[in-house]
């Protein structure tokens, strides 16, 4: 031991599994970031897992109080080799930064060196990545950290926040996106012992065979970019490697493999940068080996990112969300309260930009906060907004009055509009099947023992995503237009209502697709108890709709292409109750679980539906209200017969409304809920191009995508 410092060897006493966890609090943002440490022999990756604030939480979807984590990405532990604080690295790896830590434990102070940069180390054919975390408790480690001399910051959040009315969300024609979303694969369920398999995907038609002799392949698509892989190990591995075989779709050849080691157990994210050409289709197949001492379930998550130029608005589609109600809360004696609003769906194909801000508007209004106070003067009160459990952005509220008015202080907090940043919409995708949008609030309330917190309106989410499964130069040289005559169904603009899930509160989603021919109109709800239920609905747009509608309920067949592509996903609000469904059983809320099944488990056979078209003044309502002898469906669909267009035709969904039963029959809501999304139907004429055709794109069931050959415009 002749030569190592005595400080060193009190800081590798105690130490997890080889290697030491050091806290560091208020450190640079290491987002897309590798880390590496040495430890004696070689440059290994250093683990990183943020640490969670815990808050008493009211969320809204449930009607209950919990304690959830939320993180600011500033905190987080670094799981360091413990070989590191005994021999310093010779140098550091060419395109890698040297970063200088200082570790304290107590009054001993150790420095370790690390290497640090966007592009990984590689050892032979396997890529060296740093895995990430989000952590689910405090710190617990002594070892504190702090860099010195650390790089300069990124731009803070909080630079895109602001009053309502001062943010832009909409895609302009020319814009460059990066749109994101989710490569959707089954569990691979490993026996004891060695494994190797494919990781299965989840397909709803269960084809997943794009070229002769490679099953369990998925679409990508075109314009790929990079991509985010997250892994939840259920069990134990060791010695686990997952493959990402990348190949050319066109050719049905391998354009290269990425081999990346996985974690032994737990939760993990990390960023996948591979050179793919932009003008070719791509397909990727994942493949999972290693040992586990047990039987595990490994679940890879797959989140893909896009360069798309916007050639015309037919390629883009808006999603809506809104609380269904304005919540009033009170609670007492707590240091900091929030309230969480969702989840709501996260709809693949948002567009992001270079900067990792969105095309989308997150409007929180305004609300009143009322806080018992026994001193002579209010305090600031210190607001924080959290979007997907990150943080966001603060302010700080000003009381109405100075002093206490009858032991009272009360808070005008004004309406803020916010984005989504691509970064939490990734890590949830990552992290989650599908993923989740949630918005929370969180004030200091500074243990008060009676504190009310009212909202004034709803909650309300829209944002922009791309829609077209093709090359974003791919365009009609006949009229100049994205052609978008798959022959199938595309899905366009989505509005969906969330509420608490209880069976007398509404939660809803519906969404309209549309085809060369066709277009669809979809509901699907909670709302199914005999006596109070939705019994009719009104859809209200601008698009010209012919000849006579057809309903159907559940996932009836129906002799039309892309019924089988929609298989058990009518809707995307499958990800949706799945969601809420683990928030349920991770909170202990039966109720909820009940729901869910009960909304999955239905499926009813046709009946006598009655379904209407009338139109006035440039506006279509197609109006469904249900059979009298049927039970309440969980989900509609309503098909229609569009009027032909020889170009990607502009429309609007101005509103929507439901009905309930009552004495008098169904009776719809006199009062409309405003939707007032734009959205552009494809073109219906048959042009000189050649025909193609693909399944939903919602980013889910390409596995089986049908292509004549395609000409690439010039970029």
């Amino acid at each position: 031991m002749r030569g190592i410092p005595l400080v060193v060897l009190a800081l590798s006493i105690a130490v997890v599994a080889g290697y030491v966890e050091v806290y560091v609090e208020d450190g640079p943002d290491l987002d897309g970031l590798h880390i590496y440490a040495w430890d004696g022999g070689e440059w290994t990756p250093v683990g990183v897992i943020y640490v969670p604030e815990y808050i008493h939480t009211y969320i809204a979807a449930v009607e209950q109080w919990a304690s959830m984590p939320y993180y600011n990405m500033s905190r987080y532990i670094l799981e360091i080799p413990r070989e590191a604080f005994r021999r310093g690295p010779p140098r550091t790896p060419p395109g890698l930064e040297k970063w200088t830590l200082e570790v304290q434990n107590g009054t001993r102070k150790a420095v370790v060196e690390l290497a640090v940069g966007r592009k990984p180390l590689t050892k032979g054919n396997l890529t060296l990545s740093t895995w990430y975390a989000l952590g689910d408790q405090p710190p617990k480690t002594p070892h504190r950290g702090k860099f010195i001399n650390p790089p300069r910051r990124p731009p803070k959040n909080n630079e895109a926040a602001g009053e309502v009315g001062t943010a832009s969300y909409a895609v302009s024609p020319g814009a460059t996106i990066y749109p994101i979303g989710s490569l959707y694969f089954q569990p691979a369920k490993v026996r004891s012992g060695w494994f190797s398999t494919y990781v299965p995907v989840d397909t709803p038609d269960g084809n997943n065979i794009f070229c002769s002799g490679l099953p369990h392949m998925h679409w990508v698509g075109f314009e790929v970019l990079n991509f985010t892989v997250g892994v939840k190990v259920s069990g134990t591995i060791y010695y686990g490697t997952l493959t990402l075989e990348f190949y050319n779709r066109d050719t049905c050849t391998l354009i290269t493999t990425y081999y990346i080691s996985l974690p032994s157990s737990g939760s993990r994210w990390e960023n996948v940068n591979v050179h793919l050409p932009l003008d070719s289709q791509i397909g990727v197949r994942a493949r999972v080996y290693g040992y586990a001492s047990s039987d595990a379930i490994i679940n890879v998550s797959v989140v893909a990112r896009y360069v798309k130029t916007v050639n015309s608005l037919a390629q883009i589609a808006t999603t809506k969300a809104v609380a269904a109600r304005a919540p009033s809360v009170s609670s007492g004696y707590r240091d900091r309260i929030a309230v969480l609003f969702g989840p709501y769906v996260a709809y693949d194909g948002l567009a992001a930009t270079a900067a990792g801000t969105s095309f989308s508007y997150i409007n929180v209004p305004s609300h009143t906060v009322r806080l018992r106070w026994y001193g002579q003067y209010c305090p600031m009160l210190r607001v924080e907004y959290q979007v997907n459990n990150i943080a966001y952005t603060t302010r700080f509220v000003g009381p109405s009055t100075s002093s206490p008015a009858g032991y009272y202080c009360n808070y005008n907090v004004p309406s803020t509009v916010l984005q989504l940043w691509a970064r939490g919409y990734v890590i949830s995708k990552a992290l989650s099947k599908g993923g989740g949008i949630t918005v929370s609030t969180a004030y200091d309330v500074l243990r008060s023992p009676d504190v009310t917190i009212s909202f004034n309106g709803l909650l309300q989410i829209v944002y922009d995503r791309w829609i077209e499964p093709f090359h974003s130069n791919y365009i009609d040289s006949v009229i100049g237009r994205p052609y978008l005559q798959w022959g199938v169904m595309l899905l366009l603009n989505t509005y969906q209502v969330l509420g608490p899930i209880n069976a007398s509160s509404l939660n809803m989603i519906s969404e309209i697709r549309s085809s060369y021919s066709q277009l669809a109109l979809s509901l699907a709800h909670n709302q199914l108890d005999p006596m109070f239920h939705i019994c009719g609905a009104e859809w209200v747009i601008t698009a010209p709709v012919t000849g006579s509608p057809s309903p159907f309920y559940g996932n009836e067949a129906v002799d039309e292409k892309w019924w089988a592509a929609m298989g058990n996903r009518v809707l995307d609000a499958a990800d949706w109750f799945l969601t809420l469904g683990n928030l349920a059983s991770s909170s202990g809320y039966g109720a909820l679980a009940s729901l869910l099944i009960k909304v999955v488990q239905n499926i009813f056979q046709t009946a006598s539906a009655s379904v209407s078209v009338t139109s006035s003044n440039g506006l279509y309502y197609i109006r469904w209200i249900k059979g009298w002898a049927e039970s309440p469906p969980p989900t509609v669909v309503i098909l229609l017969h569009r009027q032909s267009s020889s170009t990607p035709q502009y429309a609007e969904w101005r509103y929507f409304r439901e009905g309930y039963p009552t004495t008098l029959g169904c009776v719809l809501d006199p009062t409309y809920r405003v939707v007032n999304t734009n959205m552009y139907l494809s073109p219906s004429s048959v042009t000189s191009e050649s025909r193609a055709s693909a399944k939903i794109w919602t980013w889910r069931g390409q596995t089986y995508l049908l292509t004549d050959a395609l000409t690439v415009g010039s970029r």
